[in-house]
């Protein structure tokens, strides 16, 4: 198959678009390449079919959001400021290409059967990356050793993406840094080890817990 144009170029973000309006099964090359003001001829000549055009679209997102995660890593060397960073990435992601984030979790999140070595893609990619950190900060005792770091990982990406999905089609609820805040809060309580009283509410980096009610 030829190279696939980069982001940004007609046939990728009208792709994008139709395809998160209507689906994959729904969606035809007719509507994207009307979308994108191009010859249907140009989108087979360059994907062969409206199936290669797709799994194009999904694997550059895969790709580009693995690349803004291991960018974060990068400028950070403490584990708990790594995890911040990575939930803020990942969130802002999502923010910014709001339908890719739709498609990526209504066609191939959720229909693992059918996109296998896409899902595959994620869980070799912006997953593995989370799990490698995890993994230094149980090696480093301060992520909780208890915690299986392929399910931390994948619940981390699930809980950011499906937030964001949230975001996305409900956006003006809350702001954006509560939502974040919030998230790094919940996960960041959960797996962070702590080494006095493991049962003390302590603050995670500037998150304060919520107040006890009084007798619990």
């Amino acid at each position: 198959m030829k190279a696939a144009p980069r982001r940004g170029l007609p046939i990728f973000e009208a792709a994008v678009q139709v395809f998160s309006e209507k689906g994959f099964a729904n969606t035809s090359i007719d509507e994207v390449a009307q979308r994108a003001g191009v010859a249907k001829g140009t989108i087979y000549y360059n994907y062969r079919s409206k199936k290669g055009l797709f799994v194009a679209l999904i694997e550059e997102g895969i790709e580009r959001l693995e690349k803004v995660i291991n960018r974060e890593l990068a400028r950070r060397d403490e584990v708990i400021a790594q995890l911040q960073a990575v939930i803020t990435a990942h969130f802002s992601f999502f923010d910014e290409h709001r339908d890719y984030c739709r498609l990526l979790l209504s066609e191939v999140w959720g229909l693992g059967h059918r996109w296998e070595k896409q899902v595959e893609r994620l869980r070799t990619g912006p997953i593995r990356a989370i799990r490698n950190v995890l993994e230094r900060g149980q090696a480093a005792g301060v992520i909780r050793r208890d915690i299986e770091v392929e399910s931390a990982a994948v619940a981390l990406f699930g809980a950011v993406a499906v937030t964001a999905l949230n975001w996305v089609l409900f956006q003006g609820r809350s702001r954006f840094d509560e939502v974040a805040h919030t998230l790094k809060g919940i996960f960041l309580r959960g797996c962070q080890a702590h080494a006095a009283d493991k049962d003390r509410e302590t603050p995670v980096n500037g998150w304060e817990p919520a107040a006890r009610p009084v007798g619990v």
